[in-house]
């Protein structure tokens, strides 16, 4: 009886979980890799089994990465779509935006400008959707000083 029960349990697991599978060279060279237990698609280079190069993934959230992986994580340059509707496009490092890049907010917002492990960090150029920027110093991801403030002309 504990056999059959041990059995059963170990089938129920097996079943229970979906699966992942790989389309192409996930190994070495180009492929597509589906992780349906966690709902996202990766497309593209692999290295040693890890996401190497270009690629692409897209998660069931609705979020996409497009640009450089290294050794499995987003590093180098990429665009990252929200699934509210923002964008990033810039630099990452260990899988956040790290560098130089653009944040466009869906409402129309936009911040340029310098990012630390995910955060507004250094300077930057916020500009509203009204056209007003304001020029600053940021750290973790609040305004600390403001450098200037340029107010579009009404037409």
């Amino acid at each position: 009886m504990k056999k059959l029960l041990f059995i059963a349990a170990a089938m129920l697991m097996v079943c229970s979980s979906a699966y992942s599978q790989c389309k192409g060279k996930c190994r070495n060279g180009k492929g597509v890799y589906t992780d349906a237990d966690n709902g996202w698609v990766y497309d593209g280079y692999f290295k040693d089994g890890l996401f190497e190069g270009k690629g692409t993934i897209t998660y069931k959230s609705g979020a996409k990465y497009t640009g450089d992986f290294k050794e499995g994580k987003r590093e180098g340059k990429g665009t990252y779509t929200y699934p509210t509707g923002d964008i990033y496009t810039g630099d990452f490092k260990n899988g956040m935006p790290d560098g130089k890049g653009i944040y466009t907010f869906a409402t129309g917002d936009r911040y340029e400008g310098d990012f630390k492990e995910g955060k507004r960090e250094g300077r930057g150029t916020y500009t509203f959707s009204s056209g007003t920027q304001q020029i600053g110093e940021f750290e973790a991801g609040e305004l600390v000083e403001e450098i200037k403030i340029i107010r579009k002309k009404k037409e």
